[in-house]
């Protein structure tokens, strides 16, 4: 499309993504940054603005996706986005049962039996991705 892969490096120490290498792909984000700082500025008739920035916004997120998709990895590497990817998931989730945990108890010090459904979508979002995913792999 219009990145190209060889202009960013896979994200590894600062979260998810990719992060540019070389001026190409800092110019790129430039590219798409600045259009969008711009119609933040404009008050346009109706939704307009909105419209504009969902459509600008559409085009580099593919954009993102076909790029990310192209960037050459090697087996190692792979196995090392796994393991972190584990660890951050298992960090997440034990945060997640612990908020739980503390909602619960703060509930029936209060009196009050409620406990934030995000947490619990997200728990059992969770739960149901890792019993899909092991089914599938069961047989490869």
């Amino acid at each position: 499309m219009i990145g190209n892969p060889v202009w960013f490096s896979p994200r590894k120490y600062s979260g998810w993504g990719m992060t540019p290498n070389c001026w190409q792909g800092w110019l790129y984000i430039a590219f798409i940054a600045l259009p969008i700082a711009i119609l933040g500025q404009f008050t346009l008739p109706g939704n307009w603005s909105t419209y504009l920035m969902f459509a600008w916004s559409s085009i580099f997120v593919i954009d993102f996706i076909d790029i990310f998709s192209k960037m050459k990895r090697d087996e190692r590497d792979i196995a090392h986005e796994a393991l972190a990817e584990r660890n951050a998931m298992w960090f997440v989730i034990t945060t997640l049962a612990f908020s739980l945990a503390y909602q619960a108890a703060a509930g029936v010090v209060k009196g009050v039996n409620q406990v934030d459904p995000i947490i619990l979508i997200a728990l059992f979002g969770a739960l149901f991705v890792k019993a899909v995913t092991n089914f599938y792999l069961r047989d490869k």
